[in-house]
């Protein structure tokens, strides 16, 4: 492994230090971003079931007005949550193609080609299309109760 020098000195192509930080530094920004992805997932669906939860329990009680208000903070939730998400999506998407590249860069320096990634990862536009259904079925569902709760 050769030593990093200051720049000017040395490309960055031929840095095995320089190009080990960067990869690193790209793997954590996504990491970080993929992680965030999940919490936030993980925290609409909690706090959907206690939406759906008490909203349930309002209607069984007869308490259309608080039903059509949990009805509406779920779509609020909803759309929120996804806004939230497809920002996060973009940026995440936007460090793909650097981290492929360093990670290519250093399969090629230390070669090693098995480790080597594809650059474009098919089924993006799927995936994107999917949570748009996703999200807009979970806007619908927010819409049928505040609905029923109104007409009630």
């Amino acid at each position: 492994m050769t030593t990093s020098h200051p720049p000017g000195e040395q490309p960055p192509e031929d840095d095995t230090a320089l190009l080990t930080t960067a990869l690193s530094h790209y793997w954590s920004v996504y990491d970080g971003q993929i992680s965030r992805i999940y919490q936030i997932a993980n925290f609409y669906l909690v706090v959907t079931a206690i939406l759906f939860t008490a909203y349930t329990s309002a209607i069984n009680g007869k308490h259309y007005g608080l039903a059509a208000a949990l009805a509406i903070a779920g779509l609020g939730l909803t759309a929120l949550t996804t806004a939230v998400l497809l920002v996060n999506a973009n940026e995440t998407a936007q460090a793909e193609p650097g981290l492929a590249e360093l990670h290519n860069r250093m399969a090629g320096k230390l070669g090693i080609d098995p480790i080597r990634v594809v650059t474009v990862r098919p089924g993006r536009i799927q995936m994107r299309i999917n949570r748009a259904v996703t999200f807009g079925l979970a806007a619908l569902l927010n819409i049928g109760g505040l609905l029923y709760a109104l007409i009630r």
